[in-house]
Parts: structure tokens; C-alpha cells; sequence
């Protein structure tokens, strides 16, 4: 049986509202949830929205002792009183902690994969924590060289050469040696979690009509188009770089394994737009599996019984998945 870490994120956002709607209520899952979080806390909003719910503290128990019966959970201390849908920096402590323990016990093998729920970086950063995203962070405890984000739904896959980054600072960022870092990294996970023995990878331009042959920028001349034709000498099939206005317009037999946009909001509008709540947040490159939810902390929902669960029963079902080869 796998057994997925999760991090319940913002202790005021939706993240222990979902948690306990997707594995409360003696589900019968497929893999086993151990949820970092708080135990009182969450037995207070198990009240709150209205779920009648069995907790009980995870001590590092085996996967035959995991009655399905519990929401298990890993009890870590707040420090201070939280009201739902009200974010409190003295909180930032604590969401690092649930976070930043769920990652090593992962990296330890305690844990098949590790799911994150939803943060709020302007909250943690408050608090005095100098912070600036999940993916970046994974980076760091993991001591990987070099991570990428991607966004997954049934539909389609969208990676990102660029992420949390001033669309100013763009092209100086993606060099050639990056770009060829990034697709080898997602063409290594396509084969390895997705069994897909000849992954193909089709690659956006920089500029408006991939610059028109040079015409408006140089960046694919110079970086994109060099960075390719290296790739396919070594076995890796990619196109591009192609036009972000029709480049997700496939026709039968054209269809990608995945998309490589070149900044944040050239891929992700494309994504959640087609599968909204179905999207899973995956960072590729990470000696461990991770996925995430697509959405934030939605503080207006939280503690009123009607946040939706299903992007983070996609992302369960997602890193079970990718740890499985299913």
C-alpha cells in the first residue's frame, strides 16, 4: 500500500477543509494519507463544516496498522489561535514546519510521495520567514540542481521554463543551457512516471509568432533553436519553437506529451482554463514524487463546509500514480 504524505498548508485557507472532506468519513482509498496539520485544529473544523470524522495521531505506524477507519495525522503545535478564512503570520512557523517535516520523511522513504495543500507566501513572509514558493523550497531541501513545474490534467501536460519571475527578467533567464536542462528533465519523467518510451515535447517561442523568423526578437534564433537541434542529436523529440497563439491547436496524430512554455502565464491560463479544480501542480527533476493542488488558500471558503476537494483527490491520484506506474 503507498503511503502519501500531505501538507495541510495555511491552517486559515481551505487546506484542512479539503484534507478532511477527501479522507475523512472511513474512506476506502487505494493508498494511505498522513496528514501534517494539527489534530485539535483540525477536529474543530470537522465540526465547523459539518463532517463527522474519527482522528487519530500518526506515530509512524506501518501501512497494515492504518485502519481506514482515521484520518491519521501528524500533530504539530500552532502557537497561536487560528480563525478560519482569517490568515495570521504568527501561523508562517508552523505551515514551514508541517512542510518542510512532510518533505524529509519523504526523502527518507517514509513516504512514497508527498502532496501539498495551498500557502499564502505574502502570510509566511510576514511572519519573518523569507519564503517564495513551494517549488523553490523543494529545490533547496532536496538539494536538487535544477527543478521544473508542470501542470497536469487529463488533458494535457504544461511545463514551464520560467516561474515565479518578472516577465522583464524572461529572456535573460532562459539560456541555452537551461532550456536543454529543462526538457531533459521532463523528458527523464515523462519515461519514468508516465511509461513513455519516446516522449514528445513541443516548445513555445519567446516572442509574439516565435519572432517571425527573427523579425520581432532573436531569442529563438540565438537560444531556442540551437538548444533543440542539440536535443534531437541526443535522442530527445521535440518541436518548435512554436507560436503560443496556435500551438495548442492539435490536430489527430500531432498530439504532444507535453507543452514547454516559456514563462508562467504563457502555459498556465491555457491549463486552467481547460481543467480548472482537475489540474494537479507536479515538480519535475526531485529525488522524490510531489504534486500539489492548482488552486490558493481561498480564505472566503474556508470553514463553511463547501471548498472543493477534487483537486487534491487529482493530485492524491496523481503521485499514487507516478509511484506506482499505474
Amino acid at each position: 500500500m503507498t503511503k502519501i504524505a500531505v501538507s495541510s498548508g495555511d491552517p486559515a485557507g481551505i487546506g484542512p477543509d479539503i484534507c478532511i472532506k477527501a479522507f475523512g468519513n472511513k474512506k476506502d482509498l487505494i493508498y494511505k494519507p498522513i496528514v501534517f496539520g494539527n489534530l485539535d485544529l483540525f477536529e474543530e473544523r470537522a465540526a465547523q463544516i459539518n463532517q463527522e470524522i474519527a482522528i487519530k495521531e500518526y506515530r509512524g505506524e506501518d501501512e497494515d496498522s492504518l485502519s481506514s477507519d482515521f484520518l491519521w495525522i501528524v500533530n504539530k503545535p500552532i502557537g497561536t489561535e487560528i480563525s478560519a478564512g482569517k490568515p495570521d503570520p504568527k501561523s508562517a512557523k508552523y505551515i514551514i514546519n508541517i512542510f518542510e517535516e512532510s518533505v524529509k520523511k519523504t526523502i527518507s522513504n517514509e513516504f512514497n510521495a508527498i502532496v501539498t495543500c495551498p500557502i499564502n507566501k505574502e502570510v509566511i513572509n510576514a511572519g519573518g520567514i523569507p519564503f517564495t514558493g513551494h517549488t523553490e523550497e523543494l529545490a533547496r531541501l532536496s538539494k536538487s540542481k535544477k527543478v521544473v513545474m508542470m501542470l497536469a490534467n487529463q488533458k494535457i501536460k504544461i511545463a514551464l521554463a520560467s516561474t515565479h519571475i518578472p516577465l522583464s527578467a524572461v529572456s535573460d533567464f532562459i539560456n541555452k543551457s537551461h532550456l536543454e536542462e529543462v526538457v531533459k528533465i521532463i523528458y527523464k519523467s515523462l519515461k519514468d512516471y508516465w511509461n513513455k518510451d519516446e516522449p514528445l515535447i513541443k516548445v513555445l517561442g519567446i516572442n509574439p509568432h516565435a519572432s517571425d523568423g527573427g523579425y520581432i526578437g532573436n531569442e529563438e534564433n540565438e537560444v531556442i533553436i540551437p538548444a533543440l537541434q542539440n536535443l534531437k542529436e541526443k535522442g530527445i523529440d521535440t518541436i518548435g519553437p512554436i507560436s503560443a497563439d496556435t500551438a495548442f491547436i492539435e490536430k489527430e496524430g500531432e498530439k504532444a506529451d507535453v507543452f514547454l512554455a516559456m514563462f508562467h502565464d504563457q502555459g498556465l491560463p491555457v491549463i486552467k482554463t481547460m481543467g480548472f479544480g482537475e489540474t494537479v501542480n507536479v515538480t519535475l527533476g526531485l529525488p522524490f514524487i510531489r504534486t500539489s493542488v492548482d488552486h490558493g488558500t481561498a480564505y472566503d471558503k474556508a470553514g463553511l463546509g463547501n471548498a472543493d476537494e477534487s483537486s487534491l483527490v487529482a493530485a492524491m491520484d496523481m503521485a499514487f500514480s507516478m509511484s506506482t506506474k499505474i
